[in-house]
């Protein structure tokens, strides 16, 4: 890391040499110029946070409660397709891990929580962002410390039919 900032410097120099010479000509205006530079750089230096897949494949499942892949292998036994499910990153209202995708067009997201507490604490914030905003049909149902969390925001499921097949299936892990 050093080397890399000691070769930076030089190369900056050299380059700020040239510049400064057919423009400014002074010594305190060069340093100036310079250190204005190596701050920009700088930040560049410092550790960057790991990308966001990274943070995924480190997020743990919470044990002794259903997993997000027991829950979708569990809709899929009863004949519906979740698709597109994700990782939701950093994990909403207090979860340890989340995923979210559609099951039958209809949003839907599932959390493991650490605890109890904060599973019901996850609940309630969960039913308080429904009253802000305009939702149809929405379901929250805990298991354990996972919940699963359904809202049909655009009305693709008007009979209900999925969502309570969902629930069904939900109820038996």
């Amino acid at each position: 890391m050093m080397d890399t900032m000691d070769t930076l410097g030089t190369i900056m120099m050299d380059t700020m040499d040239t510049i400064m010479m057919d423009t400014m000509g002074t010594r305190p205006r060069r340093l100036a110029l310079l250190l204005l530079l190596w701050a920009g750089f700088c930040p560049a230096c410092k550790k960057q946070p790991p990308p966001p897949l990274a943070q995924a494949l480190a997020a743990a499942h919470v044990p002794g409660t259903p997993h997000t892949d027991d829950v979708l292998i569990a809709w899929r036994n009863a004949g519906l397709a979740p698709d597109g499910f994700a990782p939701v990153l950093p994990p909403p209202n207090g979860a340890a891990y989340c995923e979210h995708g559609l099951v039958g067009g209809v949003d839907t997201t599932v959390c493991e929580y650490p605890s109890l507490a904060a599973m019901s604490e996850g609940i309630r914030r969960v039913k308080e962002e429904w009253q802000r905003v305009d939702v149809h049909t929405a379901v929250v149902l805990p298991a354990r410390q996972t919940t699963m969390v359904v809202v049909d925001r655009e009305r693709r499921e008007p009979s209900g039919m999925t969502i309570s097949r969902m629930v069904d299936a939900f109820r038996k892990l």
